[in-house]
């Protein structure tokens, strides 16, 4: 094999573990997602959520587009404590009626939300009414990681996870061998 020849499958070999890792960790976000679906994993229990009470003062609706073509869409409300200090902007999910995060800008409303997950919105609470539940929040957010879980759970995930690890392995050890070969010609 032409010495030049030996230096481009070198070069290209070189990135086999990149392959190599790919496959584990694609196997890895299946079995996650399959984690996080089942059970009550997709969401944060009601005890564990913080609580606000205090006015709602504007509403906005929040578009991030990110480089891999996928848009994230949902409505951003800023409450000011009735206990003072700082303005919180809480998010509320997209699929939430706009004349309801619409309905209660200038109420006064007691909120639970993660603060551990970028502020999302639980339930909303105004006059003593529900205007966004636990409930219909936790379904949403349940359904949402069954999606998930149903994209990376097919056969054909776990078929191109064995093979990207095969590949991987077979790259990293003939690059091994090449620079071996290489090595050789060299001395």
């Amino acid at each position: 094999m032409p010495g030049f020849v030996r230096k481009i499958l070198i070069f290209i070999t070189g990135y086999a573990w990149l392959v190599l890792l790919a496959g584990p960790g694609l196997a890895g976000m299946a079995i996650w997602s399959g984690w996080k679906a089942d059970g009550d994993h997709a969401y944060t229990a009601r005890d564990q959520l913080q609580t606000v009470a205090g006015k709602v003062t504007g509403a906005s609706e929040v578009t991030v587009k990110r480089k891999r073509r996928s848009t994230q869409h949902y409505y951003e409300i800023t409450v000011a404590p009735d206990a003072g200090g700082e303005a919180r902007k809480l998010r509320i999910a997209f699929s939430t009626p706009k004349d309801i995060v619409g309905g209660i800008i200038d109420e006064k409303i007691t909120a639970l939300y993660d603060s551990s997950d970028n502020d999302i919105v639980y339930e909303v609470v105004t006059g003593g009414k529900a205007v966004i539940s636990y409930e219909d929040t936790r379904k949403r957010m349940q359904a949402e990681a069954a999606s998930t879980a149903k994209s990376f759970s097919g056969a054909g995930i776990w078929i191109l996870a064995v093979i990207l690890t095969l590949l991987g392995a077979a790259g990293v050890w003939s690059n091994r061998k090449l620079r071996r070969a290489d090595e050789l010609a060299a001395a």
